[in-house]
């Protein structure tokens, strides 16, 4: 299985989150499906987390 990354971006109420990670996938939806359980498993075992990078622009 050919190695993908994923960008995948959620609106919130409150501004935008973003996850990018890579996964092995054959197809683009199973890339999606792969990055989303990623991220779901990151989340339940995951005590503590914060930001490592930003970008501050006036709008």
């Amino acid at each position: 299985m050919p190695r993908q990354k994923v960008t995948m971006q959620a609106s919130l109420n409150r501004g935008t989150f973003y996850w990018v990670t890579e996964v092995e996938a054959n197809s683009e939806e199973e890339a999606v499906v792969a990055a989303e359980n990623l991220f779901l498993a990151e989340m339940e075992t995951v005590d503590e987390w914060e930001f490592t990078d930003y970008d501050v622009t006036n709008p």
